[in-house]
């Protein structure tokens, strides 16, 4: 097993575990989440939200039109999961990569369910908050030990740590 380093041995149970655990306490993490995704990411679904609760039924039309509100939760699900999951894969172990294939299939089929299910309000609703608790959570593992997320700098980056510490490669050479 690795050290938790993100290498081919590591298995892929205690990646999800330690991707998950990670930004708990990281402030910068949860105002980037609810800001960037939850409120800027998932915007178009508030608005559509907002226009069917707020829908006051005419001669002409008795139920709202549900059809943009699909569209704009099938759309937010994409956008938000399908290039969270293809960061898993791409930045992850070989067991990882697998688990994104799974993962996309899932965020793909909420997509294509909500767009194309013949359910009432409710159906829409369920579905469409079903996929956009997957691909916040994609977008959770995706992001989840991302330095850019975190309210301290780790050690060894270039922008933090200790300025006293020895320079990687040494220093012997550099004259003051």
């Amino acid at each position: 097993m690795s050290s938790g380093d993100g290498t081919d041995s590591e298995h892929p149970w205690a990646m999800i575990g330690r991707r998950l655990k990670h930004p708990c306490r990281q402030w910068t993490f949860h105002v980037v989440l609810i800001l960037g995704i939850l409120v800027l990411g998932y915007l178009a679904v508030w608005i559509e939200f907002a226009r069917v609760w707020n829908f006051q039924p005419t001669a002409d039309h008795m139920e709202p039109d549900l059809q943009p509100l699909r569209l704009a939760y099938a759309t937010a699900v994409l956008a938000v999961g399908a290039p969270c999951v293809m960061q898993l894969g791409l930045t992850m172990n070989k067991m990882a990569i697998v688990s994104s294939f799974v993962l996309i299939f899932i965020v793909l089929w909420l997509a294509y369910w909500v767009t194309n299910a013949e359910t009432g309000t409710a159906g829409v609703h369920f579905y469409g908050l079903m996929g956009l608790m997957v691909a916040t959570l994609c977008w959770w593992l995706a992001n989840g030990e991302d330095e850019l997320f975190q309210d301290r700098a780790a050690p060894g980056a270039a922008s933090g740590g200790d300025p006293q510490r020895s320079l990687k490669g040494g220093n012997s050479e550099v004259k003051v």
